[in-house]
């Protein structure tokens, strides 16, 4: 009876150590499945962030592009050829329009995307155009349409038109066909994937890629511009699947393999690895209590030698593991800082140059130089890229230089009140670059729509453990509910990464207690309150 008790027993053991495989080995399948569908989607999600990132690139092109030849239809030269052509002597004439061109080859000299522009005048019936002297590109001379983006022939036109009651000038600007083929290179992020382009729903043929090739599936990215009706398909080889299959046909073999391997060494296994087991488990768990100084010991020349061995360079090898984790956790959180920090950028500079042009025009040197002076000041300060902190007082100077900048561009439009840095709060040191991005939204999103009686205070208070600097302006543009929604998206950080949630993320670098709030302030504006810890 004892020895079939034993005989039952050792099957006993042999079936749940075989029934524990199967369910390991399945397990381990079932996580590989997923494991490869995750691969698949982070695939797919790399080829969709890189498109993105250069739809975007080329939707601020176009953009800037199409601010650029609005400008230009009102430069001087256009202005006087519209309203004082019939006056002009014919030499000025002649001369006027050749300042026009000149005006047209500056401008395509210094923007790679520029293949034509030019600008009609019709009280003159006139085009003026920088490769030619009075005659317009072939497709654009009889197209008789609003502004916008269109497909003539094998190129892209951006169209522009200047109306009001008295005069009508249209411009347009040909695309290089090159530049943009280089961005759909760029967006096809490697030689396996074809890209297809869409404009108002019809495909464009504008330059020969690789094709879908038989036998290959694909799987289509869609991304479009947000500004334009502009849409790119981009078909990448969907080589994961293929992978895939070889991938679960090799996992059934492996299978059977190991069904046959666990049935031949059962017994074996059953007598001979408990206790060394039980033994790795114990030294586990001191580790897991942080106790790495203990090492295994096993007396014997089978197989647990060799895992006992093992096991004590993996032990050894994760403690060190652990440190150099430990510290490359500090320099990645340093990168970072160093990264948000360079992610803000001057976006006043193309403005103020456009005001300085009209100053020297009226020969107001004194502005001149202040706005000058003003400007190196300004990029001095924002190009200190070897200092990620500064002192509050070198921050709050910096904004104060940013505010005396743009009062000369608004020219009074705006009321100024900023409090005093009291004596005790100068010497605090804080990230760069955390104060005048707040202003600089202030000017962009609400004086620039306002014609006069604009306001900005700014306030400097010490509240118990904390210092509150207030930036408020008085806009009517932004109401509750899309404060309430700003704030959410602040604390969330579901904002793109510059701006209010940059100065948050660094702020939060330095100690979690900093934060910003954002509120309705007493002048009916938004109010942006930075909240910084000083008493550590």
């Amino acid at each position: 009876m004892k020895k079939v008790r034993k005989v039952k027993l050792a099957y006993k053991v042999i079936g749940a150590y075989l029934l524990g495989h199967f369910i390991i080995a399945l397990s381990i399948l079932a996580i590989m499945g997923v494991g490869i569908k995750t691969i698949q989607e982070n695939f797919i999600h790399t080829y969709t962030t890189n498109a993105l990132q250069h739809i975007e690139y080329f939707d601020e092109q176009l953009l800037d592009l199409q601010e650029l030849l609005m400008y230009t239809m009102q430069s001087k030269s256009i202005l006087v050829i519209t309203n004082q052509y019939e006056q002009l002597s014919d030499y000025n004439k002649v001369s006027w329009k050749k300042q026009a061109k000149d005006d047209l080859l500056v401008i395509y000299g210094q923007y790679k995307w520029i293949d034509d522009m030019g600008i009609y005048i019709s009280e003159q019936d006139l085009w003026i155009t920088a490769l030619d002297w009075f005659r317009p590109d072939e497709a654009i001379g009889k197209l008789d349409k609003k502004e916008g983006i269109y497909f003539l022939g094998d190129t892209l036109y951006l169209l522009e038109t200047y109306e009001n009651q008295q005069e009508y000038r249209k411009g347009y600007i040909k695309l290089n066909q090159q530049e943009l083929v280089n961005l759909m290179e760029k967006m096809k992020f490697n030689e396996e994937a074809y890209i297809e382009v869409f404009l108002n729903g019809e495909q464009l043929e504008i330059s020969p890629f690789n094709r879908q090739e038989e036998n290959k599936s694909y799987r289509e990215i869609i991304v479009k511009s947000k500004l334009y009706p502009l849409e790119f398909r981009i078909y990448v080889a969907n080589q994961l699947i293929d992978f895939g299959n070889y991938f679960y046909v090799l996992s059934i073999f492996s299978l059977i393999l190991l069904c046959f391997i666990t049935i031949k060494f059962a017994k074996y296994l059953n007598a001979a690895i408990h206790r060394p087991l039980q033994h790795v488990l114990n030294h586990i768990e001191n580790m897991n209590t942080n106790n790495f100084e203990e090492e295994i010991k096993h007396e014997g020349t089978d197989e647990f030698e060799y895992v006992t061995e093992s096991f004590n360079k993996i032990k050894n090898l994760l403690e060190s593991y652990i440190k150099k984790n430990y510290e490359q956790e500090i320099n990645m959180k340093q990168m970072e800082l160093s990264h948000l920090q360079g992610q803000i950028k001057p976006h006043f500079l193309y403005n103020c140059f456009f005001n300085i042009a009209n100053m020297c025009k009226t020969y107001d040197v004194d502005k001149i130089e202040q706005m000058t002076l003003g400007l190196a000041k300004y990029y001095r300060y924002i190009t200190r890229t070897d200092h990620k902190f500064v002192k509050l007082e070198e921050e709050y100077e910096h904004m104060k230089n940013y505010v005396a900048v743009q009062q000369i561009r608004f020219e009074g439009r705006v009321e100024i009140d900023i409090d005093a840095l009291p004596e005790v709060l100068k010497s605090l040191h804080v990230p760069r670059l955390i104060l005048q991005p707040v202003v600089e939204n202030a000017y962009k999103y609400v004086f620039e729509k306002i014609e006069s009686e604009g306001k900005l205070h700014i306030r400097v208070k010490e509240q118990g453990n904390f210092m509150l600097i207030q930036i408020e302006d008085n806009g009517q543009f932004i109401g509750l509910e899309q404060i309430d929604s700003l704030r959410e998206r602040i604390q969330m950080g579901k904002e793109p990464i510059t701006g209010l949630v940059n100065i948050k993320k660094r702020l939060n670098y330095i100690n979690e207690k900093n934060d910003i709030i954002v509120d309705q302030g007493e002048l009916g504006g938004l109010a942006v309150i930075l909240k910084v810890w000083i008493k550590d």
